[in-house]
């Protein structure tokens, strides 16, 4: 499935962050096809791993989204230009 397949990749990643670190990741909807229990673990390892690298997340799931530091939001009305939106930290 597409969770596994993400599961997959995302082991793999970390596993390459702890044999050789790089100081910056960008991971783009990594989270789309995990289930909520999932979706939550990844935050809490990004989370966690955020010490050492910083990390560039993009993401509509909540769990990923509250677990953050920064926020930002990105919008588009149809036909209109971008519009970038800073959010408040979670609670």
């Amino acid at each position: 499935s597409g969770g596994e397949k993400s599961l997959t990749a995302l082991s793999f990643l970390f596993a390459l962050q702890r044999f050789r670190p790089s100081p910056f990741y960008a991971l783009d909807e990594v989270d789309s096809f995990l289930d909520g229990v999932n979706v939550e673990r990844l935050a809490g390892l990004i989370a966690a791993q955020a010490d050492a690298a910083q990390f560039l997340v993009v993401s509509h799931r909540r769990p990923m989204i509250a677990a953050a530091n920064r926020t930002i939001g990105v919008t588009q009305a149809r036909g209109a230009h971008t519009q970038v939106v800073g959010m408040p930290p979670a609670a």
